[in-house]
């Protein structure tokens, strides 16, 4: 079972990264992003900045938005003015919380901690993308990649999506273990439901492997096949990656 993180190590990184992207920014904001087709550097930017305004909002009302973008939208803000003012407001709303206190959440965890693991996964990923528009890329450190892996497979993909979709072009239908420098996650993939268990050593149709930065970024689309092992099926490998994205889209 993966530990999470200190609170002091994911305001650290939601720091860093954050900075990292903005000198990213200001490097040139018109660069492609490899990964996300039809995006630059300037979108990238404002897509983080935009999540974090609405993180905040979540927090301060304990709710969803009724509304997003809010009245005052964001679309003329200048990307990175926006983004370090976003950066700014989502460290002085989450000093006004207890980590533990109830907020809403779409995962298991509905206490204020969900959204600052949320936060550094999502900066971790968005970072990397600026550096890699620039031809800049530095590697994902092992604990967050480490917990990334771990959220993605338990909160994202095995989220409550599925059993109310009428099919998926993935059903997969296997057992898929995902293997990153020591811990290991069973996935047991059917068309109407996913589920995660860490640990066991159950025989799989095919393990997934590498180090933690590179399944962290396969699993989020930002590496290709030839970053990460995979021993057995394949197919039902690629499936799964498939999964993920219909899951994420």
């Amino acid at each position: 079972m993966t530990t999470p993180l200190t609170p002091e190590r994911y305001f650290e990184l939601i720091d860093s990264d954050t900075d990292r992207l903005i000198a990213m920014g200001e490097r040139g904001l018109k660069e492609p992003v490899p990964a996300c087709e039809g995006w630059d550097v300037a979108e990238v930017v404002w897509h983080v900045a935009t999540v974090y305004e609405h993180k905040v909002r979540v927090m301060a009302d304990n709710a969803w938005p009724e509304k997003w973008p809010p009245a005052r939208d964001f679309a003329d803000d200048e990307e990175l003015a926006f983004l370090r003012a976003a950066k700014t407001h989502l460290f002085e709303e989450f000093s006004r919380h207890e980590l533990g206190e109830e907020t809403q959440t779409f995962g298991a965890d509905s206490t204020i901690a969900f959204w600052l693991r949320r936060m550094a996964c999502e900066i971790a990923i968005h970072r990397y993308d600026g550096e890699q528009a620039h031809g800049d890329t530095t590697p994902i450190p092992d604990d967050i990649a480490t917990d990334g892996i771990d959220e993605m497979l338990k909160v994202m993909l095995a989220g409550p999506w599925w059993a109310d979709r009428v099919s998926t072009e993935h059903a997969v239908d296997a057992l898929v273990a995902i293997e990153a420098g020591g811990p290991r996650w069973v996935c047991d993939v059917r068309q109407k439901s996913v589920t995660v268990t860490d640990g066991v050593t159950t025989p799989v149709q095919v393990t997934v492997s590498g180090p933690p930065d590179a399944v962290f970024r396969w699993l989020w689309g930002r590496a290709g096949d030839e970053a990460v092992t995979f021993s057995g099926d394949e197919a039902s490998g690629h499936e799964f990656r498939a999964r993920i994205v219909e899951c994420a889209g």
